[in-house]
């Protein structure tokens, strides 16, 4: 659930480093293929109904249009060096699924139109109905993908080492139809460092929702152990509009790192000493909302918005346990942010990834070797097991 883990990112060899575990380089595969799941499929129930449109007689109503169905992406390794990526009903049933080459967490997304990978120098989807197909190239150095609000534009990050340490930043947008472009252009130089970033650093894509590409500006090289992975490093973030290139600072605080990016420009961050987190700041475009406090004896991450961004998900652990290999005893709260009121529960090694519109907290539990995907009531945050031990699972997110 929390792997006590610390990021930093992009050393010369163009990678991004999580934990001490670096890898030098991504060794891609053609997929195997992919499924659809019938009826009968093993573990599995009817996918859920594509919507359809019956000729109604004359004179016609108006047709009513259900909600679309929400759909969990998940990854689940798969054998011999590769992994599975996957599409589940919100009730855990598998819809669809295709084989992959292990990838980096940040090269797979959730978005509209279904599941995501970055796989021989390529972005593809992988949609419910088990259709594969490519968007567009991706270079072998890209260090992180972020999928469009239409589910067929996407966004990668590069860093390119030129001499003394001195590295070339650029974010590059594709959508259908049209050539790369090249969104943001910027160098690193520690010989000339700048007040909004780290002395050496390369770009962190975070999401691409409709307010904009949010990205953080993290530290290059080196590793370390500490809890909340990336979150630690995105001290310097910002919200990028591709169309117009505007760019609009989300956190530029060393001690309040962005945790996450709601569905408008609301942003969460938690600022902490070298011990503890002391609030939680709201902001929307860099902008403080609210301040809300917390107890001094523990640290926060993985925050996650609800849909209407007037709520939040996210877990607290002891201070006492932010060391490398620390049994973990996390808490997941959720804070009205109307009230300030919070519901606390200990729900195990359980990570919110993401909050359906008017449903649940989606996640992973961690139980021991054993890992689930679940699902949080967060007016009760009653647990609902949603699969079986997927040992090595990942939620990617929803669509």
């Amino acid at each position: 659930m929390l792997p006590t883990r610390t990021a930093l990112t992009l050393p010369a060899l163009l990678v991004m480093l999580t934990g001490c575990g670096a890898v030098s380089a991504i060794t891609l595969r053609t997929t195997t293929g992919s499924v659809a799941f019938p009826d009968a499929a093993p573990h599995t129930l009817r996918p859920a109904a594509a919507l359809t449109t019956q000729m109604p007689a004359t004179p016609a109503p108006k047709p009513v249009i259900p909600a679309p169905a929400t759909y969990l992406v998940t990854t689940v390794p798969a054998g011999a060096g590769h992994e599975w990526l996957e599409i589940l009903t919100s009730s855990g049933h598998l819809v669809a699924r295709t084989e992959i080459t292990p990838t980096l967490a940040w090269m797979t997304a959730a978005g509209g139109g279904g599941a995501y990978w970055t796989e021989n120098v390529a972005e593809h989807e992988l949609t419910p109905s088990g259709v594969v197909r490519s968007l567009g190239s991706v270079p072998s150095d890209a260090t992180g993908v972020v999928i469009g609000p239409d589910g067929t534009s996407y966004a990668y990050a590069t860093a390119d080492p030129a001499r003394s340490g001195v590295i070339t930043n650029r974010i590059v947008v594709v959508r259908a139809g049209q050539p790369p472009a090249v969104v943001a252009d910027r160098i690193s130089d520690p010989h000339h460092p700048t007040a909004d970033a780290p002395a050496s650093w390369s770009y962190y894509l975070i999401a691409w929702n409709a307010s904009g590409i949010a990205f953080a500006r993290v530290p290059s090289g080196g590793c370390g152990c500490g809890s909340f992975d990336m979150q630690m490093q995105s001290v310097y973030s910002a919200i990028l509009n591709p169309a117009s290139g505007t760019v609009t600072t989300l956190t530029a605080d060393a001690s309040c790192p962005l945790s996450n990016v709601g569905p408008g420009t609301e942003t969460v961050c938690f600022a902490s000493t070298t011990t503890a987190t002391n609030a939680i700041r709201i902001a929307s475009a860099g902008s403080v909302l609210h301040n809300f406090s917390l107890s001094g004896t523990n640290l926060a991450g993985d925050a996650v918005f609800g849909s209407s961004g007037n709520a939040l998900a996210y877990v607290t652990i002891p201070v006492s346990q932010n060391t490398c290999g620390a049994t973990l005893t996390p808490t997941l709260r959720v804070l009205n942010l109307a009230t300030g009121s919070a519901l606390a529960r200990n729900v195990g090694g359980f990570t919110p990834k993401a909050w359906a519109p008017a449903g649940p907290i989606y996640g992973t539990l961690v139980s021991g070797t054993a890992t689930w995907l679940a699902a949080v009531d967060p007016a009760t945050l009653a647990v609902t097991r949603l699969t079986p031990d997927l040992s090595g699972a990942a939620l990617v997110g929803i669509m």
